[in-house]
Formats: structure tokens, C-alpha cells, sequence
């Protein structure tokens, strides 16, 4: 079964003989290029028996090998390959020796095709849903993973990967340390304890949802820390005018955003080399489990999620932020493929 459907589509035009549906097939997506090591050849031409000369082998997202401590990727296009090609009388092996491999012809006529396919499929866009077939798709691993759906769905990423990368080594690494000052593997344990514990959230807003939650609020809303914040009660309404909540429905808790992020966290985490499989594994499903302490369903993990979005980015304004966490909850409450639809919660 391929990976994803990037290789699905990768497989069906090579079984038809449709070569420029192989270009079509990873025109718009991210292709990875073994970075060389100290000493190596930075590029790590070999020659291919398959398809009788010297090729540059790149990999697909869904074929990316599973993670090794010194083994990293650079994340090019077939735009930046059409534009940097080295030889016009090598190839581009694409996936080689599986049965996702395509060998792409590249002269300077074919890598114009390469750039016309990329001008017409453009990149890939965010916002969409990706399920790895060989990922965990059952039980507290994937439940754990699960919870950080959203911000894979946000950049078109499988959810459901503890892998090689999140994007790439280079660009996870910047993200922890401009967005979570995290640098090393001491900062990102203490980051994530802080993000387990919820320790970003508004604290006030929290309190207020989770005594109203609890039944302890007074009967106009309010909490101890002197009530329910009225922007809370406008996205609730909002909410549920746009259906993203039921009726009658509150949310119970912001905690959603801080597990999200965890997950992120780990994610980019093993990607950066800042821990382990073992340690990420251990987690995600310590997030799975607060999780599970915090809401009843997915619904209510949805809601808690994006509440605690639009409370951080989009501060009442209804702007872009809001129409972008709209849209992803509704990939994930909505598509039949998304493990918030097919997932057990408990």
C-alpha cells in the first residue's frame, strides 16, 4: 500500500506509462535529498541499473526512511532541481528500488516540463489532511498523535508521523528556537513539561471554563476570578452560528492548545536530534492522556483546541486566523478520513 497519496499517484502513472503524469505527481510537493555528510559528495549521484546512467535520487514524503540519529534530508522542488541541474545527461530517481520509483528524464527540455507542471499544480497548499499508511492509525499511540492534528493538518504534513522530520532538520530547528526558545535537549524537555501542564494558557480564561464546566461558577457564568471573559462569549456564539459547536454547546477547557503544541513539539523535536524515538513515543501518549482527563470526545477536544487558537491569535477580530482554525476543524470533525471521525477518543 503507498504511503500517502503522493506515491499512490506516483505508482498509477508509472503503471500507465504516463510519464508526464509522474511529474504531475510531485510537481507540487517536497522532495528530500540525503544531506551529505563531513567529507561526502554533496550530491549523492550513483549509477542506476534500472535506468542505465548516473541519477540524483530524491525521496518522497511517504518514503522517507524512519529516523536515525546522523541521518538527515534537505527539502528541495522540482523547481529548484529544474533551475540547479547539474548534468544534463543524469537523471532524477525518484524513490529508486521501491515500488514508488520513477526515473525522470533530465534535459533541458524535460526540466522546462518539470517548471510548467510546478507553474500549473502550484505548491502544495496547507490545510490539507495526510494519513501515513505505516503510521499508527489505532490505540493510545495514535491517539496521542491525534491531538496534535491540527497543526499537521495546518502545514499538510501526516499526523500521524513520529519520524525523520516534521518540514526538515534546518527549518524545525529554527522554528523551536524563534518560536519556543528551544535549543537544546534540556530546553526542550523543560518546554514541554510546561506545555503538558498548560502552562501557556490564559490562566483566568481557564479557570473561569473549567468552574462553569465543573457547576461551581455563579449562575451568570461567572467564576472566582470575577467572571467568564466576554470575548470567551462571543466566540462561543460565533460558534456556534457557524456550527462548530452545537446549540447549546461550551467549550470545557483551552488545554487543547498547549497539547497540540506538545505534540508539535516532540514532532520537531526528533527532528532536531533533541530526543529520541523512545522519549517522543512517551509523549505523545502523556498527551493522550491529559487529554482524556480534560474533555470526553473529540468534539469537545475540537472545540477546547480551537477556542484556545483564536483566544491566542485571533483576538476577536474574526480575521484570518479565524477563518483558518474554522477550516481545520472542519477537516478534522469532517472528513471521514480524519481520526477525530474515525479514532476512538477513550
Amino acid at each position: 500500500m503507498p504511503p500517502t497519496d503522493t506515491e499512490r499517484r506516483l505508482c498509477e502513472a508509472t503503471a500507465r506509462g504516463d510519464l508526464q503524469g509522474q511529474v504531475a505527481a510531485v510537481a507540487g510537493e517536497d522532495l528530500y535529498l540525503v544531506a551529505p555528510q563531513p567529507g561526502q559528495d554533496p550530491l549523492p549521484v550513483y549509477d542506476d541499473p534500472v535506468a542505465g546512467g548516473t541519477c540524483l535520487p530524491v525521496l518522497t514524503r511517504g518514503m522517507l526512511p524512519p529516523w536515525q540519529p546522523q541521518q538527515f534530508f534537505d527539502r528541495v522542488s522540482v523547481e529548484e532541481l529544474a533551475q540547479d541541474w547539474p548534468n544534463d545527461k543524469w537523471r532524477l530517481a525518484v524513490n529508486p528500488g521501491t515500488p514508488a520509483a520513477a526515473y525522470l528524464t533530465a534535459t533541458p527540455a524535460h526540466r522546462t516540463g518539470w517548471l510548467q507542471a510546478r507553474a500549473h499544480f502550484g505548491v502544495r497548499p496547507g490545510g490539507l489532511l495526510t494519513t501515513l499508511a505505516a503510521g499508527p492509525l489505532h490505540g493510545p499511540p495514535a491517539q496521542g498523535l491525534a491531538c496534535g492534528a491540527p497543526l499537521a493538518v495546518h502545514h499538510s504534513v501526516p499526523w500521524n508521523e513520529l519520524g525523520t522530520l516534521v518540514l526538515d532538520h534546518a527549518t524545525d530547528a529554527q522554528t523551536l528556537r524563534e518560536q519556543w526558545s528551544v535549543t537544546d535537549p534540556a530546553s526542550w524537555q523543560e518546554r514541554l513539561e510546561q506545555l503538558l501542564g498548560g502552562h501557556f494558557l490564559p490562566a483566568g480564561t481557564e479557570a473561569a471554563l473549567r468552574a462553569r464546566q465543573d457547576g461551581t461558577s455563579d449562575e451568570d457564568g461567572g467564576a472566582a476570578d470575577g467572571g467568564m471573559p466576554e470575548l470567551v462569549t462571543r466566540y462561543e456564539e460565533r460558534l456556534r452560528t457557524d456550527g462548530l459547536l452545537p446549540a447549546d454547546g461550551r467549550v470545557a477547557s483551552v488545554l487543547a492548545l498547549d497539547l497540540a503544541h506538545a505534540v508539535d513539539l516532540v514532532r520537531r523535536g526528533l527532528s532536531a536530534r533533541l530526543c529520541a524515538p523512545p522519549q517522543a513515543e512517551e509523549a505523545v501518549l502523556r498527551v493522550g492522556a491529559l487529554a482524556r482527563e480534560a474533555y470526553d470526545s473529540w468534539e469537545g477536544y475540537a472545540a477546547g483546541y480551537t477556542l484556545g487558537r483564536l483566544l491566542a491569535f485571533d483576538n476577536g477580530w474574526f480575521g484570518a486566523p479565524y477563518a483558518e482554525t474554522v477550516h481545520v476543524h472542519r477537516v478534522l470533525t469532517q472528513d471521514p478520513a480524519s481520526p477525530w471521525r474515525g479514532l476512538a477518543f477513550g
